[in-house]
């Protein structure tokens, strides 16, 4: 599973939409057996939320890092 492009308006920023997003998305792509990834740009502050719910660091694509989540089956 591979995300394409997530944003969220300022407005509701730090609410814990973001996380609850990925995590929905992250338990479709575990009952899929599939990994999850997105490419994310090395100075963009979701970083740190990337790297609390569990992603790693696949590959640096230059400005972005390829990350993805395990399927945790």
């Amino acid at each position: 599973h591979r995300i394409i492009d997530i944003a969220l308006i300022p407005e509701v920023q730090g609410q814990g939409l973001g996380s609850a997003v990925l995590q929905d998305l992250m338990e479709e792509a575990r009952d899929a057996g599939k990994a999850l990834s997105i490419h994310v740009e090395k100075e963009n502050p979701a970083m740190r939320l990337y790297h609390r719910l569990g992603f790693e660091k696949r590959e640096d694509k230059g400005v972005y890092d390829l990350m993805e989540h395990p399927c945790q089956t």
